[in-house]
């Protein structure tokens, strides 16, 4: 005759979303330290036929909220810091990006988003009116 439905509480539903919506951030945030552990190294910059301006030798040093970048000159086996700056991780379920601020060379400050990050590689993009700076890096 009639159907019985049976309908969950309003307050198991809310209970129910504000649980997903905690363990949500909790797999951000985690993400994001797994990120930046993985980011936290010395990478070498490596010259790409997409951005033919890379021509010497540098490295780009994450250590704890800065990254540092140096360069060897040539003939040279000190090595000269051509900038610093502060930067951050964000990361997301499909994209991470790293945030450069206060860095001399201002072409450098912005979001740069991480293209490829394992244990060898990092390749970063940075998108800013329609220009681009692209750089591929291996792990020194």
């Amino acid at each position: 005759m009639f159907a019985h439905k049976t309908l969950i509480p309003m307050k198991y539903v809310n209970s129910l979303a504000v649980i997903i919506l905690l363990l949500g951030a909790f797999a951000t945030s985690s993400c994001t330290k797994m990120k930046k552990d993985k980011l936290d190294e010395t990478w070498r910059l490596i010259r790409v036929d997409e951005d033919s301006t890379v021509s010497w030798y540098e490295l780009w040093q994450f250590e704890g909220e800065m990254v540092y970048m140096v360069t060897r000159p040539a003939g040279g086996t000190e090595l000269d810091t051509l900038y610093n700056a502060e930067y951050s991780v964000k990361s997301g379920l499909s994209k991470t990006i790293v945030t450069f601020q206060e860095c001399p060379n201002t072409t450098y400050n912005g979001d740069w988003e991480v293209l490829t990050l394992n244990k060898d590689i990092l390749v970063m993009l940075n998108r800013t009116d329609g220009e681009f700076i692209y750089r591929e890096f291996v792990k020194e």
